[in-house]
């Protein structure tokens, strides 16, 4: 794809399992991914990229940190980049944790590649940012 800017997506994830699963399927459809294990690393990675990450994959039941207190280092240093939140738990819950939170889409484990994929696809086109409305596109 010449002429076209390719994206990249930072995968934060303490399951080492899902962040391949997820790196293998983003790949596949020509999506560059980073992978983070934990916040330092996430943190370090889109201080080291500047700016040249339009998405993360957030999972929010990290070991050291919770997805929410992340999201708000993230949009520190990038608050046009499109949030994922990734988790196990119910979608309701997720929405209450990011209530007043601009995210891309919601993503719930266990998740189908091409629901990920369509949630990832229309959140980046949107790319919401803090003062736009919060919106959530879940994967079945």
């Amino acid at each position: 794809m010449s002429g076209t800017t390719q994206t990249t997506i930072l995968i934060i994830d303490d399951d080492e399992s899902l962040r391949n699963l997820l790196q293998i399927i983003l790949e596949a459809t020509d999506i560059q991914t980073i992978r983070a294990a934990n916040a330092k690393e996430a943190l370090a990675a889109l201080h080291d990229q500047n700016n040249s990450i339009q998405g993360v994959l957030l999972d929010l039941n990290l070991n050291q940190l919770k997805g929410e207190d992340l999201y708000d280092e993230i949009m520190a240093i990038d608050p046009n980049i499109a949030i994922f939140p990734m988790s196990g738990i119910l979608k309701e819950e997720i929405e209450e944790r990011f209530e007043g939170k601009a995210i891309a889409g919601l993503i719930t484990k266990p998740f189908l590649p091409g629901s990920l994929m369509e949630t990832i696809t229309e959140g980046l086109t949107r790319k919401p940012n803090k003062n736009s409305p919060k919106s959530f596109k879940t994967s079945p």
